[in-house]
This record gives structure tokens, sequence and C-alpha cells, in this order.
């Protein structure tokens, strides 16, 4: 883990370079699984998690069947578009997307969506290249100066007088983006930037508010992008 100091924030920066395994990690219910996360709080996902239905495409149900209060709160479905940049010396073209993750309980009840944005650089052998994960030190602190102030492939304007927060933000290509040498996702821990709980209960807020289940919502949502990406290495 690399930690650096830029605008002003705490910036922790975890670096995971494909490795071979045996085989593909799945998802799983039941916390004594060996890769389960260490709290029972924030267990993988079943096959149906309870309280969700199998919907049409667009995971948002039909038209003849009322939503859930819990499906209510859902995050959008994810967006990925195809970006370049032109860099002094080079242009990277790479594909991004602004996702979630959505955290379940060892009952399979969600919990929270984790909101992500990633960088992928197209034409490139994704078994080979590295993949960084970029998370605040906060507290209740986004990723976004991470993204749009460091790393990134964009990064905002602060020259002159610090841009007022109701001005029309002004991105430029990023000439130290770390996207040269590795891929990046970006995470909000629940409660900044777009993520979120979904749960209601006060206990499930403190549990997310903890040192131990901070860390460990980091680590499954680490975990599901892996898997969810296909980006978990094998033998």
């Amino acid at each position: 883990m690399a930690v650096r100091f830029a605008a002003r924030f705490l910036v922790f920066a975890l670096i995971l370079v494909p490795v071979a395994t045996g085989s593909r990690a799945e998802d799983v219910s039941a916390p004594s699984a060996p890769d389960a996360p260490a709290s029972p709080s924030l267990a993988s996902p079943p096959a149906t998690p309870a309280g969700r239905q199998a919907s049409a495409p667009g995971g948002r149900g039909n038209a003849s069947t009322p939503l859930a209060p819990v499906e209510q709160r859902r995050l959008p479905e994810d967006s990925r578009t195809k970006q370049s940049i032109a860099l002094p010396g080079r242009t990277l073209a790479f594909t991004a997307t602004a996702g979630s993750i959505r955290l379940f309980n060892e009952k399979g009840e969600p919990q929270a969506d984790i909101a992500y944005t990633s960088y992928q650089l197209d034409g490139v052998s994704q078994r080979e290249r590295p993949v960084t994960f970029f998370f605040n030190g906060g507290p209740g602190a986004s990723s976004a100066y991470l993204q749009l102030g460091n790393a990134g492939p964009w990064r905002l304007s602060f020259e002159g007088d610090m841009p007022a927060s109701s001005a029309s933000p002004e991105l430029k290509p990023n000439a130290e983006t770390w996207l040269d040498f590795t891929d990046l996702v970006f995470i909000d821990p629940v409660s900044t930037g777009y993520s979120r709980f979904v749960a209601t209960d006060e206990e499930v807020r403190k549990r997310f508010f903890s040192v131990d289940g901070d860390v460990n919502a980091l680590a499954v949502t680490i975990r599901r992008w892996l898997e969810k990406s296909d980006r978990l290495g094998r033998a």
C-alpha cells in the first residue's frame, strides 16, 4: 500500500498485480467460506438475495410489479463509455465506467451500494496489467480529489484563484495520470460520493462506521470488483 499526500487529503492507493489462482472466486452467502469477509455483516450475495426478485433487463423489475423500498434506493445501472485523451508524446484510449457494487449481510439482505469510477486502458492484456484501487483516508471523504486532483486521466484546473463551488468545472487532460502503467478504480466508502446505505437499521450504520467495518467493506468491494471485471488471475 502506497501512502501519498495530495490536495490536503490522505490518499491510500492499493496496487494489485494479477496473480494466478486455481479458480475464480465465487460469491458465497455463508461467512464460513474460505474467502468470506471477516465480518458477517458484509457477506457476498447469494444467487438471489433476500428481498430481491429476478428482474427484466435493466435490473428494475417490470412495470406491473411495484419496486420494494430497498430497490427504489438502488443506484442506476453501470455506465460504460469509450474515451481518449491526448497527452505529451502519447494518446491513451480507455474504457471509463461509473458503477456500483451492492454489499449484503450473511442473510443475503442488502446493506449498502458502493459507487466507483474505473478507467481501464484499451488494447492491452488485462490479465497481465496491474490495477490500482484508490480510497480516501477521510473520514467522510470521497475519492473525487484523488481522481480529479491526482491520478485520474483528467484534472481540475486549480490555477489562479480557487474555483468557486458554483462555477462550472474545467477539466484538463492529466499528463501525470497513472493510467500509463496501471488501470484505476476510485472507490467511495458508504455515505461519501454517490455511495449510500440501502438498509435503514441504525446497527448497520454503526458497523460500517467502525474501523473493522470500514476496512471489511473496502476489502469486499475490491474483491467483488475483481470478480465482476474478471480480473482475478487463473492458473
